[in-house]
């Protein structure tokens, strides 16, 4: 099967098509966030338009996300926001722009969605470290009576570890599968122009999934590093 056209070929040979896609999903989110922040500038009231305009629907979002944060992280949850926040921007566009025939996203790159993973695993390790010490982080990873310690760390610090392979793993899987499903099924004449709109409204449901589920975790990886060690 030949490979459609995409944006990307044309600088192919010099730069990777993952750096292409990331710096491309990076122009979007700040393009984006400056729309937003001039359009809040420049308006006079606080209440937003009743009718649905592009910025109406990003605060909802961020809303939703800064309410579930201060439920998941606690009191200290605003300290964490803009990273959190900005890592669910970047894999929502990243998601969508897999949707767009012949651009793409970044989140289908195994390398990419590895390196979100092990910025909010290390972070929320960092957090914990930050916040109770080297010897409190120690003691997140043992339970129970002293004489089981040298069973349960192991088996907590891989879990840890997992962590990792998890989040990459699961974000790859699920958009590398829905991006190669829209793709193949634009390539027959005859279903392209009814079955691909079904393929989509699904796609556009699992980016968003997909990005709510590694935003929560990462909030939820924080939220227990946060926590004492019991």
């Amino acid at each position: 099967m030949q490979h459609p056209p995409s944006v990307y070929d044309l600088l192919a040979a010099q730069v990777p098509v993952a750096v292409q896609s990331l710096v491309l999903a990076l122009a979007i989110v700040l393009l984006l966030s400056y729309y937003v922040r001039r359009d809040i500038a420049r308006s006079d009231d606080i209440i937003p338009d009743g009718r649905v305009t592009l910025r109406n629907f990003i605060e909802l979002l961020l809303e939703g996300i800064a309410n579930l944060g201060r439920d998941v992280m606690g009191e200290q949850w605003m300290k964490y926001m803009p990273l959190v926040g900005t890592l669910g921007a970047f894999i929502l566009i990243s998601n969508l722009m897999g949707l767009v025939p012949g651009l793409g996203g970044p989140t289908s790159e195994l390398d990419t969605n590895l390196a979100w993973a092990l910025i909010a695993v290390f972070v929320a390790e960092g957090v914990c470290i930050r916040e109770h010490g080297l010897m409190g982080w120690l003691k997140h990873f043992v339970a129970g009576p002293v004489w089981i310690w040298p069973l349960v760390f192991p088996l907590e610090f891989l879990s840890h570890l997992i962590r990792v392979g998890s989040l990459t793993v699961r974000l790859t899987a699920n958009m590398f599968a829905d991006h190669t499903l829209l793709a193949i099924f634009l390539t027959f004449p005859i279903v392209q122009f009814f079955v691909p709109w079904t393929v989509m409204g699904l796609g556009l449901f699992v980016a968003f999934v997909q990005a709510f589920i590694f935003t929560f975790l990462t909030m939820s990886y924080i939220g227990q590093a946060l926590e004492d060690a019991h």
